[in-house]
């Protein structure tokens, strides 16, 4: 019996070391979480030892036995961790508060009236000039979590309308929670694991733009105001600038920002977002 554990002491020890060695472990914990899972390889390895070379062991080994390599097997087969894009709607009803599928018509009828009477047609228009070397929010994963929350559901957020935003994320096109002429742009945020990964995102304005849904972009924009499905003051973005990317080379995961720096926050402190 002490053999028995002794091996799946050893297939855990290889878990952690493949996923470690390969930088996958990033897509299964939160950065935070993960020196546990480091300390405790040290204990596996240790237990490993004592139990498969215990010379007062007569355990003889069974096929059943295979049956404890299906763990790295299921490991092996998962590849690197990453979570489908396509399961980021499953996942927003413990990000958002609860939507309903009646847009409020008022709110609706208002914004269209207002757009109407405020904005010149647009062949008469002449397109603002904006500078994306020195963009007001530069949203990198550290301070990701904090900022989605922070323009989708802060009233106040509207002060910053006019500022430069640049953001890089998965789209969500049709969903209960997004406005009519709107998507999403995201990534998924992780607290502790990727058991609890939930979809946290912007709300980009649709336009003339052809959009692809669960799709990788580059996002320059600036900040305007907007109106949720709930006929609540939010904002999102106007599209300036946009490009698709590889998602292979981007971390589809963010982590609340004490999960970085060691606690300091110091991406979503550089902004003065009051709430």
């Amino acid at each position: 019996m002490k053999r028995y554990l002794g091996f799946i002491c050893l297939i855990y020890s290889l878990i952690i070391i493949y996923v470690w060695l390969f930088d996958t472990l990033k897509n299964y914990l939160a950065p935070n979480m993960q020196l546990y899972l480091k300390l405790s390889l040290i204990l596996l390895i240790i237990m490993t030892i004592v139990l498969l070379f215990n010379k007062n062991n007569n355990y003889k080994f069974k096929v059943s036995d295979l049956v404890l390599l299906l763990p790295l097997l299921m490991l092996l087969l998962a590849g690197d961790g990453r979570l489908s894009s396509s399961l980021a709607q499953n996942r927003m009803a413990n990000y958002n508060r609860e939507a309903t599928t009646n847009i409020i018509d008022n709110n609706e009828n208002n914004e269209n009236e207002k757009e109407k009477n405020n904005e010149e047609p647009k062949k008469n228009r002449k397109e603002k000039k904006y500078d994306f070397t020195k963009v007001d929010f530069n949203v990198v994963d550290a301070s990701y979590y904090d900022l989605a929350n922070y323009f989708t559901f802060i009233p106040s957020a509207k002060k910053y309308v006019g500022k430069t935003i640049r953001v890089r994320g998965f789209t969500m096109l049709n969903d209960k929670y997004i406005p009519d002429g709107y998507f999403n742009i995201g990534k998924y945020n992780i607290a502790c694991c990727a058991a609890d990964a939930i979809y946290v995102g912007f709300y980009v304005k649709k336009e003339d733009f052809e959009i692809k849904d669960n799709t990788w972009y580059q996002i320059e924009g600036v900040i305007e105001e907007a109106i949720d499905t709930e006929g609540m003051e939010t904002t999102a973005i106007k599209i300036i600038n946009i490009k698709e990317i590889d998602s292979k080379k981007e971390d589809q995961y963010v982590y609340p920002c004490y999960a970085y720096d060691n606690g300091s926050c110091k991406e979503i402190s550089k902004y003065d977002i009051g709430y």
